[in-house]
Parts: C-alpha cells; sequence; structure tokens
C-alpha cells in the first residue's frame, strides 16, 4: 500500500513539542479521607479537570468512586475506615461544651485510619516513591500532611466552603475577623463582637492543633520526617469552592488562596436533563448525610401535610423512608425517591423553590440556577449559609426544632408568591456565572504552576515565618508604649520635684 507524503503523526509530535500550552503529564496523588459523599465531589471534580488535562492519578479515598470517568482512568486505593459520625442532626446547637467535646473526640478517632494495613501498604508501595504533588482534601486533617513529607512533595489543598481560620493559618493569610465573618459563625458577627469572638477561635483552633500534632508526632516523627509546623508552612496553594465576589465575604486574599466555586457543576454541565413533566417543580432534599429512616411519624406528617397544599406543582422528595409507596398513592404529585439528579431538576428552569438542609453544594447549585430557597439547617456550617443566604433575600430559613406543617406551608406560600425572592437571586446568579475563567482551568492552571516552580516559593507570604509575637507587632508595641509610660514616668517625678 502506498504511504502517504505526508505523515500526520509528525505533524501531532512537532506541534506538542513547540506548543507552548502543550502539557506535560504529572504523577498526582489525591488524598480524600474522612469526607461525605457531597465534599467528596468536590474532590473529583478538581481531579476530573487534572484528568482532561492528560495527567496521571493516584486517589485514597475513605468511599468508593462512583463517578465512571473518573474510576477508568485513575489508579485507586480504598482504604475501609468508617468515618466518625457527626453531631445529631435533631440535637441542641447550644449545648457548646458538647460539641466541642465530639469534635476533640473525632480528632483522635482520626489516628486510626493510619493504623490500617491497607494504609501501611500505601505508603509502603515503591510505585509511588515519585510523587510530583499531594492534592489534600482538607478537613481539619494536618496530620496527614505527613505523606507529603513521605513522598518530598509539595502540597495543595482543597476547602469545600469559605477559607476557615485553619486554611488562613495555612497560608498565612490576613483574617480581618472584625468584618470577614466566618462561615461556620451562625450569627454572622461583626466589629467587637466578631474579635471576641475570634479570639474564643483562635483558642479552639490552637487546643484542635495540638490534638493533630500530637497525631503526626506518633506517625511522622523527627528527625526522619520534617516537623508538623515545617509541615504546615510549606502548604503551597489553596483552592476553595468559593466565590467571595458573588457570595461574600470580600475579603483580602492572597495569590494562592484561589476561589473554585462553581466547579462541580461545570463537570455535570454535559449531562442531559431528566425527564420530567411540563407542571412547575419543587424540589426538597436534605443532603446525602441525613436519612428518614428512624425519623419519627409526626415529623413525616408535617411534611406531608404542608405538601398537600402545594397540589399544583410537582414536588421532588428526596426520601429513603419506609412506606414511600403509601406516600406517593396518597398524594400522586409526590415524586419520592432515594436519589434524584438534584443539579439536572435545578437545570431544567421548572423549580420554582428548592427546600434544601443548606449545605454549600446545595447552595451553590440553587445560586448557579437562580432558584430561590427555603433553609431547614441539619448541623454544621448548614446554620451560617442560610442566614446569609436569607440575608441577601435569597429565600427563608425555618428552624428544624418544633417545626410546624402551617409554618412550613406558609414560608413555601411566601416564597412562591413574593417574587423579590427569584429577582434577588436571578440576579446573583448573573454574578456567580460572570467570570474571566472557568474555575475548572483556573484549578488545573495553579496546580500545574506549583509543580513547574517547585512549590512555588515565590508564591509565599513571609508572615507565614514569623511567630505570634512577631506578626501581631506585640514587641514593637511593648517598646512604643513602655517608653510612652516611662517618659510619662518621669515628666510626674520631674513635675513633683519642680
Amino acid at each position: 500500500m502506498k504511504q502517504p507524503p505526508f505523515s500526520w503523526s509528525l505533524v501531532w509530535l512537532l506541534f506538542s513539542v513547540f506548543n507552548p500550552n502543550s502539557v506535560r503529564s504529572h504523577h498526582i496523588l489525591g488524598l480524600f479521607v474522612n469526607v461525605h459523599r457531597s465534599q467528596l465531589l468536590v474532590h473529583l471534580a478538581v481531579c476530573q479537570a487534572l484528568l482532561q488535562r492528560g495527567h496521571q492519578l493516584t486517589l485514597v479515598t475513605t468511599l468508593p468512586l462512583e463517578n465512571p470517568e473518573i474510576e477508568k482512568n485513575v489508579t485507586h486505593i480504598l482504604i475501609p475506615w468508617k468515618q466518625p459520625k457527626d453531631e445529631d442532626p435533631r440535637g441542641s446547637s447550644s449545648d457548646l461544651l458538647g460539641r466541642l467535646k465530639r469534635m476533640f473526640q473525632r480528632l483522635e478517632k482520626s489516628e486510626e485510619l493510619l493504623l490500617l494495613p491497607e494504609w501501611k501498604s500505601f505508603l509502603n508501595r515503591p510505585s509511588y516513591l515519585k510523587v510530583d504533588l499531594l492534592l489534600l482534601g482538607y478537613h481539619f486533617n494536618d496530620h496527614l500532611l505527613g505523606v507529603a513529607a513521605h513522598f518530598n512533595c509539595p502540597v495543595a489543598i482543597i476547602t469545600t466552603q469559605q477559607p476557615t481560620g485553619f486554611v488562613n493559618n495555612f497560608m498565612g493569610n490576613p483574617e480581618e475577623r472584625w468584618y470577614v465573618s466566618q462561615p461556620y459563625d451562625s450569627h454572622q458577627r461583626s466589629g467587637l463582637s466578631a474579635l471576641i469572638f475570634g479570639v474564643w477561635e483562635k483558642i479552639v483552633e490552637e487546643m484542635a492543633r495540638r490534638v493533630l500534632q500530637k497525631i503526626y508526632s506518633s506517625r511522622f516523627p523527627e528527625p526522619q520526617y520534617p516537623s508538623f509546623q515545617k509541615m504546615r508552612k510549606s502548604v503551597a496553594l489553596a483552592l476553595n469552592n468559593h466565590h467571595a465576589i458573588s457570595e461574600g465575604p470580600i475579603a483580602p486574599v492572597l495569590p494562592n488562596m484561589v476561589d473554585i466555586g462553581g466547579i462541580v457543576l461545570e463537570q455535570r454541565m454535559s449531562k442531559s436533563p431528566v425527564a420530567m413533566g411540563s407542571r412547575p417543580i419543587i424540589l426538597f432534599s436534605l443532603g446525602t448525610r441525613f436519612t428518614w429512616k428512624n425519623t419519627p411519624e409526626h415529623i413525616l406528617e408535617t411534611f406531608e401535610k404542608a405538601f398537600a397544599e402545594f397540589s399544583d406543582y410537582d414536588i421532588y422528595w428526596t426520601y429513603d423512608g419506609p412506606n414511600a409507596e403509601n406516600i406517593t398513592t396518597e398524594y400522586p404529585y409526590l415524586k419520592v425517591s432515594k436519589w434524584w439528579p438534584q443539579c439536572q431538576l435545578l437545570a431544567s428552569g421548572k423549580v420554582h423553590l428548592f427546600i434544601t438542609h443548606g449545605g454549600k453544594g446545595s447552595l451553590s447549585e440553587a445560586l448557579y440556577y437562580g432558584v430561590p430557597m427555603l433553609g431547614l439547617p441539619l448541623l454544621g456550617d448548614q446554620r451560617a449559609n442560610l442566614h446569609k443566604m436569607q440575608a441577601r433575600k435569597w429565600g427563608l430559613t425555618l428552624s428544624t426544632h418544633n417545626l410546624t406543617h402551617f409554618a412550613l406551608s406558609k414560608a413555601m406560600s411566601e416564597i412562591l408568591s413574593n417574587l423579590d425572592y427569584k429577582k434577588a437571586i436571578k440576579t446573583a446568579s448573573q454574578l456567580y456565572r460572570d467570570r474571566p475563567q472557568k474555575s475548572s482551568d483556573l484549578a488545573t492552571y495553579w496546580i500545574e504552576y506549583i509543580i513547574r516552580h517547585n512549590g512555588a516559593h515565590n508564591l509565599q507570604n513571609p508572615a507565614k515565618h514569623l511567630s505570634f509575637v512577631e506578626y501581631y507587632s506585640l514587641d514593637v508595641y511593648l517598646l512604643v508604649y513602655g517608653v510612652l509610660f516611662l517618659i510619662i514616668f518621669i515628666l510626674k517625678k520631674l513635675n513633683r520635684l519642680l
């Protein structure tokens, strides 16, 4: 057979060599343990963007991968570890000491993962000796920075919300606490109360960090490994599932603090919408952590009675409890399923109201598609998320304690009938979508940047390497006020003598 006079493979090779945008494939280790399904989705969205750029990934998780596109293109190591339970969703939010106790217990139990034979086998595999970057799903797991020390590679972290005090401390990012409220502060404090609350937070952070340091030191001891503090200061990049311009608050951030809010939506947009009727829709989901299996009967009746007043809508209810068939038989317009494709339903344009627990992922999806919300917070940062949502008039929030069908139906009617909520979130949606670059492109660019420049120490804030006294200039204040008081003291003595 006659060969063509021109070799397209040669053209492609030359193009790859001389193309300035060509990407060298790197081996990236993704460590996503002790996370919930909704949090894992954010981490996997970053991984999918990296796969599209041609990088080689090894993923270590404590949850199975359910995305076939990722599963078939990565080396996956599943660590069979049951995660510590969250606080009871129906527990009292005012039990501060109880919540702190549970938090420290969860931190201490996180060491159990490092004792498993599967974990030890992962660390000892020769094929992983060359790792170009550790991509750590960050959830108060500073002790896992020892993995980066083990493989001698730079670290980038992914957070699933607005940066917290822990993350700001990692990066040396300034914390203007009197006007930049924390995502888990349900009161969204400002001014003097925010400063006082910030001092309390720093005390708790320091106590939690000591627990994590103890775990690190026992599993990654010196001098075989760098110290805990040195590894914390070595974090090169923070990718935050947040979009400050539309979600707020506007705050000072360093160049290596990158907002990638909406990256999960970008990876899902290619999926086709689900089949649905022509009627308007109300979507109801309390997230992946909540289960209806042991919910008291009177709570189910509360929702059924409230929904009975909205028979003009198809109500898609994410429900995994008993007697699902009885519910749909009595109320044909209730579409009950253990799982609904939430993102595709919101994208359809037919959802007029989204009843949500207030998780960060759900709020981002509602914001992206401009759907008003009714919030029913259960735990964690959900109360704070929904407090901000209501303050921006994207919807309303109800307490889940002693919730009545009357209060529920009244709030639903208010949101559905008052177009101000839809108008406010549509305006915010335009801000959320208006960006110079896709989140996936931002994430991959900065990850590749960190690898290209061997950890990109040029991006580090010098403040990371200052002590507490130096950072807050306490020595300067002490000197200035000390001299001032000394002058006043001398002048008083002279005045008495003269």
